[in-house]
This record gives structure tokens, sequence and C-alpha cells, in this order.
């Protein structure tokens, strides 16, 4: 009965209501309070070593873990915000994930907002025990609800803070365009269609980026309309 505290520990993180990512202060919560028989710090240190030994917790970074009991599906991703203050999921990742685009790849895509007076992000690539992350910066104003009603821009089906198929597009858009972003513009073999037309043009009305958004969707249509490319084209078989 000595154990009994990991027992009810792990019965909270299998919980639906759990957190899907957590620290090792919120494990430590977790498993100590309101209990008589709370167990020390280096207890609870390796009782989470022992838990992502097992694959139970997923680690991600130092101190950050996936919460794999409660949660089986939960990515890297949903650690983003952890890896880096305030960031958010989009551009080519989001749109991979929507199958907007057919390049798949690991790295997941953010963005992080930024003003003056806060501290300068590090933006780039970060490596992790679970997934390498790209960061880019933004101006604050083109990423939080100035950019955008909520069911606009973020995507809420999920807990943590990520685009919609939109939005991604949108920051894509902009930093393609921005001489102090690396990134190069979107492809134009994405599946546009599969977009939601209405609410893109909300978000880029929102942004102050229609006029991006209309050059860009101007090269996209002369794109499409090439020869070379309609006789290279795919035929979608529906199964």
């Amino acid at each position: 009965m000595a154990k009994t505290w990991k027992a009810d520990a792990e019965r909270l993180l299998l919980s639906a209501e759990s957190p899907s990512v957590l620290t090792t202060a919120m494990l430590h919560t977790l498993a100590t309070t309101g209990r008589a028989d709370a167990p020390s710090s280096a207890t609870v240190g390796r009782w989470v070593a022992e838990m992502a030994g097992t694959g139970k917790l997923r680690e991600v970074i130092r101190g950050v873990y996936l919460n794999r009991l409660g949660h089986r599906d939960v990515g890297p991703a949903a650690a983003a915000h952890w890896v880096r203050h305030r960031s958010v999921v989009s551009l080519s990742w989001v749109l991979e994930q929507g199958h907007v685009t057919n390049n798949f790849g690991d790295t997941i895509t953010c963005v992080i907002p930024i003003e003056a007076g806060w501290p300068n992000p590090q933006v780039g690539d970060r490596h992790t025990s679970a997934a390498t992350f790209r960061f880019f910066a933004m101006p604050a104003h083109l990423v939080d609800e100035r950019s955008g009603k909520l069911e606009d821009i973020r995507d809420l089906r999920v807990d943590y803070p990520r685009t919609t198929l939109e939005k991604a597009l949108m920051d894509w858009i902009y930093l393609g365009a921005s001489r102090r972003s690396r990134l190069t513009r979107p492809p134009f073999d994405l599946d546009f269609g599969a977009l939601n037309q209405r609410r893109l043009s909300r978000v880029a009305r929102a942004m102050g980026l229609t006029g991006l958004l209309n050059a860009w969707v101007g090269q996209y249509e002369a794109y499409q309309a090439d020869v070379d490319v309609q006789a290279n084209r795919p035929t979608r078989m529906r199964i």
C-alpha cells in the first residue's frame, strides 16, 4: 500500500480531462497534492523517468512530457508553446496535416508573435527528442486575436495553439513576401479548393493582407492554367 500514490497519479493521468502535455512541476503537484503519503521530489523524479522509459510519458524537452496515458494520439505539436513561449503551430505543417499540401515532413512549423518591449524570440530550428520544431517571428497583431475572430484563426478542435488551414496559408503568404523572412512563398501545387474561401477572405481582411492574398491567388491561377502543369496533373481517383 506504500505505493498507492503512484496508482492514484496514473489514474489521474488516464482521465480524458488530464492535460495532454505536462511539466515536471505539474506531475509533482499531481502526485503529491493532498496526500499524507506524498512522495519526495526525488521519488517523483524517479517515477517520471520510469513513466518515460515505458512510454506512458514522452519527453519533448527537459521537464516537458506528452501524456500518452490519457491521450494516446497526442503528438509533439501539442508541446510547441512549451518549447518556445507564445508560439502557435502554423504554416506548412498545418497545411500538411489538412492534406492541402502533399509534401509531408516531420518538422513542426510555428510562428512566434513579436512586439515592442518583448524579449526577442529564438527563431530557426529547435531539435528535440520528440520532433524538430521550426520557428518564425511575426508581428503580434498578425498572430493574436487582432488577426481575426477566434474561430477563423484557431483550430478549436485541439487543446493547444494551432491555426486553421486558412490562417496557416495567410501566415505563409505574409512571411513569404517579407524581406525579413527566409521563408519562400507557398507552393502553387497545393489544393487551394480544400480551403474555406470565405474564411480565408475574412482572415486576409482582418490581417490587412487582402492585396497580398489577391496577388498570390493571381500567380496560383496562372500556374494552374499553364499547359504543361495541366498535362502533368495526376488524375484523381475516387474511392
